[in-house]
């Protein structure tokens, strides 16, 4: 009885749970196979934002995405959170509704595979108030179209797209990274002519966080940055230790 009780307070104990803000989700795709649960938001005719249920995605990006979570990690929970329905824009007040949303489910990362090119104060101040609740927002940062945000946020951990191997990433700088930008392998000359970019890179990447949050199942958006910036650190010195001899 004790062994089933441990057995049960480890699997809680390590359970991730990722926040997918993006167009929605098709949870009947091969390639999704179901999710854990998820919101969708729009703007009303008066303004406001309000919530529905409709996850379906029109435009196949979260799909696709979620795709890549799904295919890197078997034992995650995932949510669909739904922002983009006909196209792939929407207003940052939308975008910050939905990281609070993400707040007061108690997620552990958000992964945020879309920019905008301003600063904005609602943006910001939810990505602040979600590295408080000790969530680790992941973000794509593309700067051929200056899609900056929320990536350069000091709350959040950007990410770009480079010629970089599956399961592996690399330092741009403590709190920026390059990861491989493909969607889940295709086989043969298929993966090719797939869609690519900063979108799944931003997935990769938060899968690389899930992984992390596994093992220092305690951690929380601090001790994720802390732990980057240290690797970083000691990168730096590496190879400034090694050019010197």
């Amino acid at each position: 009885m004790e062994a089933s009780i441990s057995q049960a307070c480890n699997s809680l104990r390590n359970e991730v749970k990722i926040a997918v803000i993006d167009s929605g989700v098709n949870p009947y795709h091969s390639h999704i196979n179901g999710i854990d649960g998820g919101i969708a938001l729009r703007v009303n005719r008066e303004g406001g934002i309000e919530y529905h249920d409709d996850l379906r995605d029109r435009l196949g990006h979260g799909t696709a995405v979620t795709a890549v979570l799904k295919y890197l990690l078997s034992d995650v929970r995932v949510f669909a959170v739904k922002i983009f329905d006909e196209k792939l824009a929407t207003y940052p007040s939308v975008l910050a509704e939905a990281i609070y949303w993400c707040i007061n489910e108690k997620m552990n990362i958000v992964n945020l595979s879309l920019g905008i090119a301003r600063d904005d104060k609602k943006v910001r101040e939810a990505c602040q108030a979600a590295y408080e609740a000790g969530i680790v927002m992941v973000s794509a940062y593309d700067e051929g179209n200056q899609l900056y945000w929320p990536a350069k946020y000091e709350t959040v951990l950007g990410v770009c797209a480079g010629e970089v191997p599956r399961h592996e990433w690399r330092f741009v700088t403590k709190k920026f990274f390059r990861a491989c930008g493909y969607p889940r392998e295709l086989p043969s000359n298929l993966q090719l002519y797939n869609i690519h970019g900063h979108s799944f890179a931003a997935a990769h990447f938060s899968a690389t966080v899930a992984r992390l949050l596994q093992e220092h199942y305690d951690w929380q958006s601090g001790d994720v940055f802390m732990y980057f910036e240290n690797l970083y650190r000691n990168r730096v010195l590496y190879y400034m230790d090694a050019s010197s001899r």
